[in-house]
C-alpha cells in the first residue's frame, strides 16, 4: 500500500486494512503491513555500530544485506531526555523515505483488522514538517492505538542529522558482503591473497579477533610459524599447513609436555577432516586443542579413508574460525 492509499483511508474512506500491532513502553502501535518488512528478535539479530568523528555511536542491523538504522520511538518522539534510554526485545524493519529503520518494540500484539471506515480517525498531536502528523489514533478493544505512518517517524533536522551515520553504515553493509563473498572463496579455495582481503576487512567491519587468526594462519603460510616455538595455536597451525603443503595423509597428535597424549587432528590429502580431543570430535575438539597452554606436535602417516568427515571446508577456514572462536571465548573468561 502506498502513501497517498493509506491517507485516503486515514481521512475516513470505508476501508479494512491489515496492520502489525506492537506495544512500545506503555503505548500501543501499529503499522500497515504492507510497510513492514520484517520483525526480528533482539536477542536473535546482530546489531552493529557505526559514528562519525566523535559523536554518538548509532546502532544498525543488517537486512536482507542492506543497514536498517536502530531507532527507538522515545528518540523519534523526542522523550529521550525525561524517560532515558531502554532496551527492547524486538525490532520491525520498515522503510521511512530514504532510509531503512529498525524500530526498537516491547512486544508483538500479532497482525489485526482495522477497519478504519467505523470510526473517525484522530491525527496525532505530535506533528512533522508541513503539519503532517506522525500518526492517527483510533479506537481499538477500548485501547488507543497509534496508527503510525513510517515516513514520518524522523524529523526532517534527524533526518538530515542522520545521513553521515546512514552513509556510514552502507559502507558496512558492503564490506560484509564483500566479506562473506571473500569467506567463500577461503573455504573453498583459499589463496594468500584471499585470506589477506579476509582479514584486512574483518579489521575495518569490528572483527579483530577474526582478523588476528586470518593473520596467524598468512603467518603459517610465509614459513612464520614453527612447530617446536611459539604458542600451541602457532605450533599446531605450522603443522598443519607444513602438512597441507606436501597433501599429507595422517593424525597429527598433540601431548602435553610430560608425554600424555591430549588430543589429535586428522588430515587427508592435507585437509583437516576431523580432531579429537576427550569425548570432543569435530570443530568443537580443535578449538580445545588450539587453546591449550602446552603441547608437543607430531605427526602420523596413516590411512584416514575410512575415517568420517566431520569438517567439510577448507584447513584454512578451519584453522581461522577456529582461533577466532578461541580468542572470542578467551575474551568472555577475562570479562566474567
Amino acid at each position: 500500500m502506498d502513501l497517498a492509499s493509506e491517507r485516503a483511508s486515514l481521512s475516513g474512506e470505508s476501508q479494512v486494512g491489515r496492520v502489525l500491532v506492537f506495544s512500545v513502553d506503555d503505548g500501543l502501535f501499529s503499522l500497515h503491513l504492507d510497510w513492514v518488512e520484517a520483525v526480528y528478535e533482539s536477542r536473535a539479530v546482530e546489531t552493529h555500530r557505526v559514528r562519525v568523528e566523535r559523536g554518538p555511536w548509532r546502532g544498525f542491523l543488517l537486512h536482507r544485506g542492506d543497514p536498517a538504522l536502530c531507532v527507538d520511538l522515545r528518540e523519534a518522539f523526542d522523550v529521550a531526555g525525561v524517560l532515558g534510554e531502554t532496551e527492547r526485545s524486538a525490532y520491525v524493519v520498515v522503510q521511512s523515505g530514504g532510509y531503512r529503520l529498525a524500530v526498537g518494540i516491547d512486544q508483538v500484539a500479532g497482525v489485526q483488522d482495522l477497519d478504519l471506515g467505523a470510526q473517525t480517525p484522530a491525527p496525532s498531536s505530535l506533528l512533522r514538517d508541513g503539519g503532517i502528523p506522525v500518526g492517527h489514533v483510533v479506537q481499538k478493544e477500548e485501547r488507543m492505538l497509534v496508527v503510525l505512518d513510517p515516513h514520518r517517524l524522523l524529523s526532517g533536522a534527524r533526518r538530515t542529522s542522520m545521513e553521515p551515520i546512514w552513509t556510514r553504515a552502507k559502507a558496512y553493509a558492503e564490506r560484509q558482503a564483500k566479506m562473506n563473498e571473500t569467506w567463500q572463496v577461503v573455504c573453498k579455495e583459499p589463496s594468500a591473497e584471499s585470506i589477506k582481503v579476509f582479514a584486512r576487512l574483518c579489521g575495518r567491519n569490528g572483527r579483530p579477533r577474526g582478523g588476528a587468526a586470518a593473520r596467524t594462519v598468512l603467518k603459517g603460510l610465509d614459513g612464520g610459524l614453527s612447530s617446536d616455538s611459539g604458542s600451541v595455536a602457532e605450533r599446531i597451525v605450522s603443522e598443519i599447513v607444513r602438512i597441507a603443503g606436501s597433501s599429507g595423509t595422517g593424525v597429527l597428535d598433540i601431548d602435553s609436555d610430560s608425554g600424555t597424549q591430549l588430543g589429535s587432528v586428522y588430515l587427508s590429502s592435507g585437509r583437516v577432516i576431523d580432531a579429537q580431543h576427550g569425548s570432543e570430535w569435530g570443530r568443537m575438539a580443535l578449538r580445545s586443542l588450539l587453546a591449550k597452554s602446552e603441547g608437543r606436535t607430531s605427526f602420523r602417516e596413516r590411512d584416514l579413508a575410512q575415517h568420517p568427515v566431520r569438517i567439510s571446508e577448507s584447513s584454512a577456514a578451519t584453522l581461522i574460525s577456529s582461533l577466532e572462536a578461541v580468542a572470542l571465548e578467551q575474551r568472555k573468561r577475562r570479562a566474567r
